[in-house]
């Protein structure tokens, strides 16, 4: 519905005076002459007069300066889309100028420069909201840049978004980023520099050995778990909260045993040979306990990474069916 505009000369001067009149017992209890010809009641009577010449004044707002200020606000092109839509006269349509008035307000309501990390993944995934499923903000980050250690150093005035499409593979193409890099950079504040990139993968592979239940099956119970742990591991959809992995989380070993330890045919998980459970290209990223013998206890990951839940190795699972009793003797 239009917007309706208040009135703002509701007041005369007759309720101006009455109105101050009702006052003077409460700030001025001793001023008990109030003639006209008391220097007090003319003041009252002169402010009073000024005021409801003001309130008039401000009240009398032609379609003419109304419009005046919506194409300041709106901008040139604004206005040229309302002669074209319009007509030349569309000022003085009073439904098509409350409705542009109501227009104006809401938009100057609503966040229009990107500043907090939170209005650049909400604009980037307003900007293609069928393609992109998640939008991750770095402040002082260049992850344009190839080198890991080079991508980790502050950068002030830099800003980094990882774009993650909606269907696999999980990499925006160059024109899903180019969409949303120019829609960042028209929103941005002054010298900022936006940069929208893909986001980067872990590949992990997981060394355990799962002992079955008496009645299970190796193969079936091989690709639950298989299945369980890219389920886990999903960018979109795994995690603790099913909301997606979160971006630069550590994967712990713990978490790997509950998960598999679940698994339907599953009766317990067990290290391989005593070997580490986890496998990466990268063994600085693994992190061991300060005990002896040490044990792994997670794997790092940078803050712009995600588990590459595609490609974890899986082929150093083994699957062991429980020792079965020769004969049972009644």
């Amino acid at each position: 519905m239009p917007l309706q505009l208040p009135n703002l000369d509701d007041r005369t001067y007759d309720d101006l005076v009455a109105e101050a009149f009702s006052q003077i017992p409460t700030y001025a209890p001793n001023w008990t002459d109030r003639n006209p010809s008391d220097p007090g009641i003319t003041l009252i009577e002169l402010f009073a007069y000024l005021t409801e010449m003001l309130l008039y004044r401000q009240n009398q707002i032609t379609p003419e300066l109304m419009g005046t200020f919506l194409k300041l606000i709106n901008g040139p092109e604004w206005a040229t889309t309302q002669v074209t839509q319009y007509g030349i006269d569309w000022m003085k349509r009073a439904d098509i100028l409350q409705q542009a008035v109501q227009q104006a307000v809401q938009r100057l309501r609503s966040p229009y420069r990107v500043v907090t990390n939170q209005d650049f993944e909400a604009l980037a995934i307003a900007a293609a909201p069928d393609a992109i499923a998640r939008a991750h903000c770095l402040p002082r980050r260049n992850l344009k840049l190839a080198n890991p250690a080079t991508r980790a150093v502050d950068q002030p005035g830099h800003v980094s978004v990882i774009v993650v499409p909606r269907h696999t593979p999980y990499q925006p193409n160059s024109d899903l980023n180019q969409t949303v890099w120019q829609t960042l950079e028209s929103r941005r504040l002054l010298t900022t520099q936006v940069h929208v990139v893909n986001p980067y993968y872990l590949d992990v592979g997981v060394r355990l050995t799962l002992v079955l239940q008496r009645d299970a099956q190796e193969d079936e119970t091989r690709q639950r778990a298989e299945q369980a742990l890219q389920a886990f591991f999903d960018p979109l959809t795994g995690g603790s909260q099913k909301t997606g992995w979160p971006f630069g989380r550590s994967v712990y070993i713990s978490e790997i045993y509950a998960l598999l330890d679940q698994v339907l045919g599953v009766d317990y998980v067990t290290p391989t040979n005593g070997q580490d459970e986890l496998i990466v290209a990268d063994t600085q990223r693994l992190v061991y306990s300060s005990t002896t013998p040490r044990q792994l206890i997670a794997v790092t990951l940078f803050p712009e990474e995600l588990i590459n839940a595609t490609n974890i190795d899986l082929h150093t699972i083994t699957v062991q069916s429980p020792i079965q009793p020769l004969f049972l003797q009644g």
